[in-house]
This record gives structure tokens, sequence and C-alpha cells, in this order.
């Protein structure tokens, strides 16, 4: 397993350094660009409000609401499957030290298609392709557990996702979450762009005695918030993490998404085997499969 995960990340690394390179880039960019202007007209009509989140989104790489707002009809039953499984991921316990975040099973998930179904409600699809700006997919949801521990590394430092151009999450918090429950912080867009210009940064984890000379903590922004709290975030356009909880485990679900034709693929999974997946394709619109993640 741990020799599988090593040769996987040697192959990314040498892709990448390939990927990154003038003869790549260059013809990526104007392909990404043309493909973007082109997809313009074809894009799902929204009604006024959730054409306010887009533009928010656009302007801001966040946008922070309720699934007490957003008011989509199969809430209900995500919220009902989260109270079954969540007494079982509480006492779930890591197996290293190391280890800071766990998640529910992917027999779990499929025992509750509703979690996983959620992501693909037409109306969170239409929202994300407008803000993405093209063809999108969906790789799935994640009932995660982040640890009460003093574990800062990955995703617990600032960094920016950059599997694709538009890095597209929703977060939902499951119970209340303060400043000292772990919330999701994130750098504003400008912030991000004077610390990204100022350390050339590319990609990978930055600690904070790197971000603070240059971005002070007070500009760090914490989203805290009541249980059913939704974040709308672009993870590729903003600086941003988990911070360390203190009090308590935070519970929350992830979905995620990105086009069709991320920028580099290679870094992209489905929440849940190939195998799972087709077992909800009966369930699921034309549109809705094609958005998915991981089915060949």
């Amino acid at each position: 397993m741990l020799i599988t995960k090593r040769i996987h990340q040697v192959r990314n690394k040498i892709l990448r350094k390939i990927f990154d390179t003038p003869v790549f880039t260059i013809p990526s960019e104007l392909a990404y660009k043309e493909a973007v202007e082109q997809h313009t007209h074809k894009l799902p009509v929204l009604t006024p409000n959730d054409s306010q989140i887009v533009k928010t989104l656009k302007q801001e790489g966040i946008f922070i609401t309720s699934l007490e707002a957003l008011n989509i009809s199969s809430t209900p039953s995500v919220l009902a499957s989260v109270k079954k499984i969540l007494p079982t991921l509480r006492n779930v316990l890591p197996s290293n030290k190391q280890e800071f975040a766990l998640h529910a099973s992917n027999a779990q998930i499929i025992e509750h298609p509703e979690l996983f179904l959620w992501g693909l409600e037409d109306r969170l699809l239409d929202i994300t392709e407008n803000y993405i700006g093209l063809p999108i997919s969906y790789h799935g949801v994640y009932f995660r557990k982040d640890l009460a521990n003093d574990v800062k590394i990955k995703s617990r430092l600032w960094h920016i996702d950059t599997e694709d151009r538009c890095v597209f999450k929703i977060i939902i918090y499951l119970h209340d979450v303060s400043e000292g429950n772990g919330p999701f912080q994130y750098i504003s867009k400008p912030l991000t762009a004077l610390l990204s210009n100022s350390l050339g940064y590319k990609h990978g984890y930055l600690q904070d005695k790197t971000v603070e000379p240059i971005i002070p903590q007070s500009e760090w922004i914490s989203c805290t918030g009541a249980a059913g709290t939704v974040i709308l975030v672009d993870t590729g356009s903003i600086f941003h993490r988990g911070k360390v909880p203190e009090n308590s485990d935070r519970f929350a679900l992830f979905y995620d998404y990105s086009s069709r034709e991320p920028k580099y693929p290679y870094y992209c999974k489905s929440s849940l085997p190939q195998k799972d997946l087709l077992t909800l394709m009966p369930r699921l619109s034309t549109h809705q499969q094609d958005c998915l993640w991981g089915v060949d």
C-alpha cells in the first residue's frame, strides 16, 4: 500500500514537471480560454438568487449560506443519514499519531446514498457549472471527522488547490463550529495574490511562520457558524486551510467538483470506487451521469 502510494506520488511529480513546461502550458491555456468562451452561451439559466451566489464567488472566491437558505428538497434525508452514521464515526480512533482526519467508509456512504446524491442536485450542478464556466465533474462526498489534536500537516497548513483552474467545494458544518472547533480559514483574494506573488508560490503547503510576515493573523478569516452552515468556495483561487480543532472534533461534509478536463487530471479522484458508482447510476439522470468523475 505504502509502496503503491509512493509510486503514484513520484509519477505525479514527474507528470507535473512535464505539464508545467511551456510546450504544454501555452497550448493548454489557449484551449482552456477558448473552451470557456464557447461554453458561455450553453450555461444553465439561474435564478436571481443563484446568480448572486455565482457573482459573489467570482468576486471573493467564497460564499457562505445555510442549508435552510439553500432549501434543497433532499436535505432532510441527508441530515437523517448523518444522524445514523455520526455515532459510529465519533467512536472511530486514528491508527497513528500523525492522523488528523477520519472519514465515513465507502460502505456507509453506499448504505446511505442520499449523502452522495445530494451533491448531484441539479441546482448545485447548475451553480457550479456557471461558476467554473465549463461542463463539470462531480468527485463525490467526504463525511469527515477532523480530530482535536496537535497535528499540523497537509490541509491544516496554508495552501491553494491546484488540480484544476477552479476547484469547487461545498462544505457543510454538522455542528456549531466556533474558533476553537476547527473552522475553515481563508485569506482574501487580493491578499492571496499578494502572498502568492511575494513567495513565487506554485503549489504545496505553507507554515504560519512563512505566511505571517506577509499576511498578519488579523487578516486570516475564520468561517465560524452554526450547524447547517454551508460554505461554497473555490479552493483553487484563495489560500485556505482547516484550522486545528482545539475544543472538540469537527464533523463536516465535503462535496468536490472540477471541470471535466482538469489542469492536472492525475490528481483527481472520486470519493467512491467505480463499482460503487455503477450501483448508483440507475438513480441518476443522463446529465447527472455525465457529471460523475470516475466512471469509464
